[in-house]
């Protein structure tokens, strides 16, 4: 399990991303630690990934949304 913070460096985005990818719906709140953080799985790691794969590819947020529940 991993930080909000190691997610972005792995990925390559900002916390902020994240944070804008959870409040988009693209990308599930993960379940948090005692002490209220965040914590990643190797799974969440791959789902950013593909949401940043088609975010840089041109891919409109909502567009993978509707994609990321069919």
């Amino acid at each position: 399990m991993i930080t909000i913070g190691q997610l972005a460096r792995s990925v390559g985005v900002s916390t902020k991303t994240i944070r804008l990818y959870h409040a988009k719906g693209l990308l599930p709140e993960p379940d948090r630690d005692g002490s209220g953080y965040r914590r990643y799985t190797a799974q969440d790691a791959v789902e950013l990934v593909k949401i940043r794969t088609l975010a840089d590819a041109g891919v409109p947020l909502a567009r993978i949304r509707q994609l990321r529940t069919a």
